[in-house]
C-alpha cells in the first residue's frame, strides 16, 4: 500500500477505512472478537483523520506561499517539508 517512503495516498487510506466498515459489519463474530476488530478499526480511524488534517495544513501552507513568493524559504514551508 505505502511507497517505499512510508507515504499512503488519500484514495489508498479510504480503501482501508471503507475495508474497516466491512469488517465492524461482519455478523460471524464474537463480542470478543467485534471489540478487537472495533478497537484497531478506531486507532485506524484517528491514524487517518491525523492523516487529513496534516494534508489540510500543507494545502494551506503552500497556497499562502503561491500568495507570497517569499514565504518559500519560511519555516511554515519547512515544517511542511519543502
Amino acid at each position: 500500500m505505502a511507497n517505499k517512503k512510508g507515504n499512503m495516498t488519500l484514495v489508498e487510506l479510504q480503501g482501508i477505512l471503507g475495508d474497516r466498515v466491512r469488517v465492524t459489519l461482519r455478523d460471524d463474530m464474537t463480542p470478543e472478537e467485534r471489540q478487537i476488530e472495533n478497537e484497531q478499526s478506531r486507532m485506524i480511524m484517528l491514524l487517518g483523520k491525523q492523516m487529513i488534517n496534516n494534508g489540510q495544513l500543507i494545502l494551506q501552507t503552500e497556497k499562502l506561499a503561491a500568495q507570497n513568493k517569499s514565504l518559500v524559504s519560511s519555516v511554515a514551508m519547512k515544517l511542511v517539508g519543502e
